[in-house]
């Protein structure tokens, strides 16, 4: 009868450890979802005004650039000046925006407080919009 009484206590055991339900399991993956999203949402708002940041800090150093080139002389044409020559004060990735986008540059300024207008498009990657960044 030994035999019996461990086939039964084996059955009872499998009995009573069941798995998750359907139910229990669908929770579980609404709940991981819900939490992922409110990360997610956290998180695209701090790269946002990270790359806000950087463009601005880029700006400053570019006008930096334009600023010491017009001490020789004049104003550069265009920004690629500035990436050329052996003490180039640029290097060519340095004039593009977070946005993968090239910095607008034009002398003279439209605004006559400036000497020169430099700008990024921002996150829309296009010219003229509220979202512009521009070197103040």
């Amino acid at each position: 009868m030994n035999w019996r009484n461990a086939l039964m206590s084996r059955k009872a055991a499998f009995q009573s450890a069941r798995g998750m339900t359907l139910l229990e399991i669908m929770v579980v993956i609404a709940i991981i979802g819900i939490v992922m999203t409110a990360i997610g949402v956290g998180v695209v708002g701090y790269l946002n005004k990270a790359k806000i940041s950087a463009t601005k800090s880029q700006l400053s150093n570019i006008a930096n650039a334009v600023q010491m080139y017009s001490l020789d002389g004049d104003y550069p044409a265009n920004l690629q000046v500035l990436t050329e020559g052996a003490g180039a004060p640029l290097k060519p990735k340095q004039l593009k925006d977070p946005w993968g986008q090239d910095f607008r540059y034009a002398y003279p300024s439209q605004e006559k407080s400036r000497e020169f207008d430099l700008c990024s498009n921002g996150p829309d990657r296009r010219s003229g919009g509220e979202d512009d960044i521009c070197q103040e």
